[in-house]
């Protein structure tokens, strides 16, 4: 009887010791996950500003749902929620309680656009600022009378030499930024080995020579008719980020000297969405001083838009026939040929004026991005 009793002692001693240890266990994990949720609770799901931004939108969206009679619309074009109507209808919490700035103010912008709405936030914080890319281009590219970077030329800004930190990442594509244009809206070319459309410029007869060989009118053109339709299924999905602007599809001649789009720009189709690069830009990328008319070999020098190994069309026909249109050739040199030659349609298109910064420093490793 004793032994017994004895035995019943060391199993209590050990099974005490036991729950013990796991009591200790399980306390250590209780005070861990209150301390967690104290954290959570003062902290807050804190978010960067980016992702504060695309909230803001997002409430706006549902606020503008369930209040219909507040949407812009053709006669108010343009709407602004402010944070104070979202916060005061519980859509969102205060600023603070989502960053760790207590200054931050926002305003979302509503835009009616083509049957669209288009959602902005400007947000202004301390140590952040929502900056349209225009506005960011200029910032990372002072005005420059020497070396490759941003010139202001024929009243618009301007990209020029061999390699200016100018592209841009958008719709699944790398480009590169032209130019600064006239109204504020930002053109940019494809620049990618890939060839989303190849083709002829233009393969219709042509009573002058008799053949197939092109005419040489871009309005009437297959090229345009091409990249039209390669905008309506591929790009037009990105509308909102895009503008209309004016091709200036005016004709030149070899040996035309100008660079200021006075020839080309002296027929417009107005109000696109898509074209080609007329050759007067291709020109003013160069900063040979020696590219001086449409076909000098020198044009391709200090030229970034020479880069591509690969021949392709820019938006200029020749004057001297029908027929007769300019491309870039692997080397980068402006050639004239039958409007019915093999070559790329290198597209371009503009970014809206009031597109907004998201990252990146132009480089070709870490290419601007909008949102």
């Amino acid at each position: 009887m004793k032994q017994k009793l004895e035995h019943l002692k060391n199993i209590y001693s050990s099974n005490k010791q036991k729950v013990m240890l796991f009591g200790s266990i399980a306390l250590i994990m209780l005070l861990i996950i209150i301390t967690v949720a104290i954290v959570v609770k003062i902290v807050g799901s804190r978010i960067t500003y980016e992702q504060l931004e695309e909230k803001l939108e997002k409430a706006s969206l549902k606020y503008l749902s369930e209040h219909p009679d507040e949407l812009p619309n053709d006669t108010k074009p343009t709407v602004i929620i402010s944070t104070d109507t979202l916060i005061e209808n519980k859509y969102i919490k205060e600023l603070k309680k989502y960053v760790k700035d207590s200054s931050c103010t926002a305003n979302i912008m509503v835009d009616y656009i083509d049957n669209a709405y288009k959602y902005q936030t400007y947000l202004t914080c301390n140590k952040f600022k929502t900056e349209k890319f225009v506005d960011v281009i200029k910032k990372n590219n002072k005005l420059s009378q020497t070396y490759e970077g941003l010139y202001e030329l024929n009243n618009e800004f301007v990209f020029r030499g061999q390699n200016p930190n100018n592209f841009v990442s958008f719709a699944d594509r790398l480009w590169r930024l032209i130019k600064i244009n006239k109204s504020g809206n930002i053109e940019m070319i494809v620049s990618t080995d890939k060839a989303d459309i190849n083709g002829d410029w233009d393969n219709r007869y042509n009573t002058e020579k008799d053949s197939r060989k092109g005419i040489n009118s871009f309005l009437l053109s297959r090229s345009f008719s091409n990249i039209k339709s390669f905008y309506d299924t591929t790009l037009s999905s990105y509308s909102h980020y895009l503008a209309q602007f004016d091709l200036c599809v005016g004709k030149r001649l070899e040996e035309s000297t100008d660079k200021s789009g006075s020839l080309e720009c002296n027929e417009k189709i107005e109000k696109q969405m898509i074209g080609l690069l007329p050759v007067y830009d291709y020109m003013n990328a160069s900063l040979d001083g020696l590219c001086q008319e449409t076909i000098s070999e020198e044009c391709q020098n200090y030229n970034y838009l020479a880069d591509n190994k690969f021949k392709w069309w820019t938006m200029t026909a020749d004057t001297k026939s029908t027929y007769d249109v300019f491309y870039v050739n692997g080397r980068g040199q402006i050639i004239s040929d039958y409007a019915n030659t093999t070559a790329q349609n290198r597209f371009v298109v503009a970014l809206s004026s009031d597109v907004l910064f998201a990252s990146g420093d132009g480089t070709k490793d870490n290419p601007y991005i909008i949102r």
